[in-house]
């Protein structure tokens, strides 16, 4: 039998994937902040929901968006690891 393919995204492509799926909809829907917005954020060194929060006003409504916010911080993160 042939060895299947792994079609999991390293975490780069799934960052760059994340970026180009829906960056102008609403990641916190309480302040209406856009996924790119919270993204950026996480790119310029906010690391953990409360500093992207402390940036961006997101996750201070129904913390909602939390989940989704912690994803992409935890992408990010592996982004960061793998390219060392």
């Amino acid at each position: 039998m042939s060895e299947s393919l792994n079609l999991k995204r390293s975490p780069a492509e799934q960052w760059d994937y994340e970026k180009q799926k829906g960056p102008d909809r609403n990641l916190c829907t309480c302040y209406d902040i856009p996924k790119i917005d919270m993204m950026k954020a996480i790119e310029n060194g906010a690391d953990t929901i409360d500093k992207v929060s402390a940036k961006t006003y997101g996750c201070q409504g129904s913390q909602c968006c939390e989940r989704q916010l912690q994803r992409l911080i935890d992408i990010y993160r592996q982004t960061d690891s793998s390219s060392d």
